[in-house]
């Protein structure tokens, strides 16, 4: 008796997955070292074509899958990352501050400019209840922060918003000063 094409693969998929069950752990580990140096040079090998399709690809099945996860699995990974924060050396948050420094500071004005949107497009979609919860959050997280800061740190806090006030206070038209000065 003949497979169809769909029954073969179905076979091949059950015999494979046998196979990987009934595996060694050295013989695991071997596989997996042998995938990810494929899966390395397969990467590198790859165009700028081939990786931006790929890029493009990745991302809407991504976001296919935001999509549709329900609460609970929502709530699952924000409890995930919120524990994973959480246990972070103080050297792995500086690396992450780093990390993010230079990846703000490399990126092109477009790059900004489309991020400024993506987040602006964000907030004007969330609902009131979002929104607050929002603010919540932000109000929370700012009066851990000032707890926690040294006085050197709060003296030099207090010394930036001077100077971010003053060119402010500078880049503004008359009307806009007055409109500060005085509110109605």
């Amino acid at each position: 008796m003949k497979l169809s094409p769909e029954e073969r693969k179905e076979r091949k998929r059950e015999s494979n997955k046998r196979y990987r069950q009934n595996m060694t752990d050295e013989q695991k580990e071997k596989r997996k070292e042998t995938t990810k140096e494929y899966s390395k040079r397969y990467r590198q090998n790859r165009t700028e074509e081939q990786k931006e399709e790929r890029k493009v690809k990745r991302n809407e099945y991504n976001k296919r899958y935001r999509q549709n996860r329900t609460e609970e699995q929502k709530e699952e990974t924000k409890e995930y990352y919120k524990r994973r924060y959480q246990n972070r050396t103080e050297e792995q948050k500086e690396e992450t501050k780093e990390y993010y420094k230079r990846r703000l500071q490399n990126m092109t004005e477009e790059q900004r400019e489309k991020r400024k949107e993506n987040n602006k497009r964000r907030y004007q979609n969330m609902t009131e209840e979002q929104n607050e919860k929002r603010r919540e959050k932000r109000k929370e997280y700012n009066k851990r922060y000032s707890q926690n800061r040294t006085e050197e740190q709060k003296e030099e806090r207090r010394e930036k918003r001077r100077e971010y006030n003053k060119r402010r206070l500078q880049n503004m038209t008359e009307e806009q000063k007055n409109k500060t000065i005085t509110p109605h």
